[in-house]
């Protein structure tokens, strides 16, 4: 393929921030207990906990939830934030710089 091929595969993508606040929005909506979380670099984990974290390179982080929920739903919503950040991460390489070292959290409205 070529760069002008390439080039507008991405032009119908809208701008990084605005994805990753469609995104966020949907994983709220999904997990409603989910409060907030933050994104950290693996570099921050013990060496033995590195191989947890997203793409080797980020992880997710005090998930804030409340009410109470037990460990399977902690589960689930964590799997619920991978696999949004995950696909992100794929269609937008770069947005791993966006995404270090943040705090999303639930708007309230």
């Amino acid at each position: 393929m070529k760069p002008a091929q390439l080039a507008s595969l991405t032009a119908d993508l809208p701008p990084l921030e605005e994805d990753l606040s469609r995104r966020l929005d949907v994983i709220f909506e999904r997990c409603p207990q989910l409060h907030g979380f933050t994104v950290q670099d693996s570099s921050a984990l013990p060496e033995e906990l590195r191989s947890l974290a997203l793409e080797k390179e980020l992880v997710v982080t005090d998930i804030g939830v409340f009410p109470f929920i037990n460990a399977e739903q902690c589960e689930v919503i964590y799997n619920e934030i991978a696999v949004a950040l995950l696909d992100f991460m794929f269609e937008r390489p770069s947005a791993k710089d966006v995404l270090r070292g943040r705090t999303f959290v639930r708007t309230l409205h």
